[in-house]
């Protein structure tokens, strides 16, 4: 299987009503429904679930959401820079051009996602559960995944740089094509694949950290 996300979001367009964010309410669920050009913010949307839903231009910064559900999702635009995501379940959820910038995603499980020219910088990711993901020409810079599970997941195109993958389980992951200088443990990739051109790049990292020393006189 070739690893990355291998279902879109299951979303019925021509089924979807049209959301006034006044109408959101808590407990908030939003199903079957696009919100369009909302100024959300800092709001408290936790434990909240969003399924069959279309999200496009919708600001969500600083926003918890800790605990929410987010089921067969498209969210385009979308500002969800440094909001509470921790322990979100999320499942055939596509954010496409979207800025998520310093969001906490900790704990979080994530099964079948497609992440596509984002800005995902400054996020943590520790000790999540992240299954048939694809990263797609999105910037990833000091993301922190620090005793994540990773399995079957494609970073294609990306920056990764000073991205910590220490005590990360590594399963089919692929980031060929990605720019990659870490922070932290490089025993963190165990269990990803690299082109020869990565690897000589990551060498002098790999060395030090397995106590090689290299002179050349």
């Amino acid at each position: 299987m070739t690893a990355g996300a291998s279902e879109p979001p299951d979303i019925s367009f021509d089924d979807l009503r049209d959301l006034d964010p006044g109408e959101i309410k808590a407990p908030v669920e939003v199903e079957s429904a696009r919100l369009s050009s909302a100024q959300i913010g800092s709001v408290d949307w936790s434990s909240a679930l969003l399924e069959h839903a279309h999200l496009v231009d919708v600001d969500l910064e600083g926003a918890r959401l800790r605990g929410a559900r987010l089921i067969d999702l498209l969210g385009e635009g979308v500002n969800a820079a440094n909001g509470d995501w921790g322990g979100v379940s999320l499942r055939r959820v596509t954010f496409r051009d979207s800025r998520l910038t310093g969001i906490d995603f900790g704990e979080a499980r994530l099964d079948e996602i497609s992440f596509e020219d984002c800005k995902i910088d400054y996020a943590n990711f520790r000790h999540c559960e992240i299954d048939q993901v694809t990263f797609t020409g999105s910037t990833l810079a000091e993301g922190d995944f620090q005793g994540a599970c990773i399995r079957r997941t494609r970073f294609s195109g990306c920056t990764l740089d000073r991205a910590d993958f220490t005590k990360a389980e590594l399963e089919e992951v692929d980031a060929r094509g990605s720019t990659i200088d870490l922070a932290g443990s490089v025993l963190g990739l165990r269990g990803l694949t690299i082109d020869s051109v990565q690897l000589i790049e990551l060498s002098p990292a790999l060395a030090s950290e397995i106590g090689i020393n290299v002179k050349d006189d």
